[in-house]
């Protein structure tokens, strides 16, 4: 049987632990927690937001266990947090001082570590990857509701990534691998076996060979998974150090546990910790080159919108907001981009993603609206009834974007405000 396999593996790893393992693996409740998007607001003032019990988690300082349904709070809306499986979180945390300008997640939906790599960057670009089309539009939302502008999303292979010429190229990779799942057994159906996991060690094996390639000498990579199988997780870094890599030793935080030969990893199991279990590891590269790969050429315009002049760039036939000193892009020919930047218009009017990218200061200059309470409403997708300025503005919730509203006249000739939130993110009570 696939559980027998699972347990008599967990029994042969764990030894005279095993015991408290499946004591946690059945009795344990789920926990939750969300991680607050510090490039928008403070864990401080956060706090003060947010209505509800926040328990710190010790393996990520804005992480925290809750109890919430995000879909109905405006706060998620507002890309204030995103929800990330505890122990999940604990591997970018790890990895925040390596992370540099040219960042490469190859693996990247729907988001959670991509998101959180964000966090730790100063300028510089983010390309975010998934092997799947369908994945890739839930990457694409979480990284436009956390109002990330420097990011290129693709849908491709890191084999995709070396024929488009990026070898050497980033000074950052992630590989969260695709696996078995021996992580996530306790709450979702997993199909697990010997050949599986075998076959999953293989597939990250081929996933590696290509990102040591896109990496520049000196860069650092994090690799990660959500099982428990050596074969996935330590037989790979060594594997890796076969290819010129070498580990990296980082805080050994209470409640996670070094790796089986490979003392530098990190292991986390529910054991000691009130998460599901995750496996990861910082390498770095052996000195070496950089690629330097021609800019993509761009025509910058001034836009404005409401209030609020902007600089945008023509890129794919569509004008995207721009920091011309961080957010300069290479050559993108031969990549399967699915967005890049933040678009600022959606037909002729301004777009969603804009309002979520933008900084505090520029939101009022565009023009702005409190909904406070109503903020439920609008989320739901219904009208708002509160006089405005005519045109768009900005619906905010403690002065945080949620989207677009127009001013218009309702049915008894008072001004009313049409709601332009995106139909595919409303949510219902």
């Amino acid at each position: 049987m696939t559980d027998g396999y699972f347990f008599e593996y967990m029994r042969g790893l764990l030894g005279e632990r095993y015991g408290e393992f499946i004591d946690a693996y059945k009795n344990k409740p789920r926990h939750k927690a969300l991680r607050i998007n510090t490039n928008k607001i403070s864990v401080s003032e956060f706090k003060k937001l947010f209505n509800g019990e926040l328990r710190q988690n010790p393996l990520c300082r804005n992480s925290f266990y809750c109890n919430i349904k995000p879909s109905l709070d405006p706060l998620y809306h507002a890309g204030l947090y995103y929800m990330q499986e505890p122990s999940a979180s604990a591997a970018v945390a790890a990895f925040s001082q390596f992370i540099g300008s040219r960042v490469l997640d190859l693996c990247a939906a729907p988001g959670g570590k991509s998101t959180q790599a964000a966090e730790y960057m100063k300028g510089g670009v983010l390309f975010c990857n998934d092997s799947e089309y369908k994945r890739t539009k839930a990457l694409a939302e979480n990284i436009e509701r956390m109002g990330i502008s420097n990011a290129v999303v693709t849908c491709g292979t890191a084999d995709d990534y070396v024929a488009a010429g990026f070898s050497e190229y980033f000074d950052t990779i992630i590989v969260d691998a695709p696996c078995s799942g021996g992580g996530m057994m306790r709450y979702e159906e997993v199909p697990y076996s010997e050949n599986i996991v075998k076959g999953c060690a293989l597939r990250q094996r081929a996933i590696l060979d290509s990102a040591v390639k896109l990496l520049c000498g000196g860069g650092y990579m994090l690799y990660s998974t959500c099982t428990f199988s050596k074969e996935e997780n330590e037989d790979n870094i060594n594997y890796l150090l076969s290819l010129g890599m070498r580990t990296v030793d980082i805080p050994l935080l209470l409640g996670s546990w070094r790796g089986i030969d490979a003392p530098d990893a990190r292991r986390i199991y529910p054991i000691d910790f009130d998460g599901e279990g995750h496996f990861y590891c910082v390498l770095q590269k052996a000195d070496g080159g950089k690629t330097e790969k021609p800019r993509l050429r761009k025509k910058c315009k001034t836009v404005k919108l409401g209030g609020l002049t902007a600089v945008a760039a023509e890129i794919m036939n569509k004008r995207v907001i721009l920091d011309a000193d961080d957010f300069v892009l290479p050559d993108l020919s031969g990549l399967n981009v699915i967005g890049v930047g933040t678009p600022v218009f959606d037909g002729k009017d301004p777009s969603h993603a804009l309002t979520h990218a933008l900084g505090d200061e520029s939101i009022k200059r565009f023009g702005t609206v409190e909904l406070g309470e109503l903020a439920q409403n609008y989320i739901a997708g219904e009208q708002i009834d509160i006089s405005a300025p005519n045109g768009f503005v900005i619906a905010t919730v403690n002065g945080f974007a949620l989207g677009l509203a127009k001013s218009a006249a309702g049915g008894d000739g008072e001004k009313v405000l049409k709601n332009r939130y995106p139909k595919q993110l409303r949510t219902q009570n």
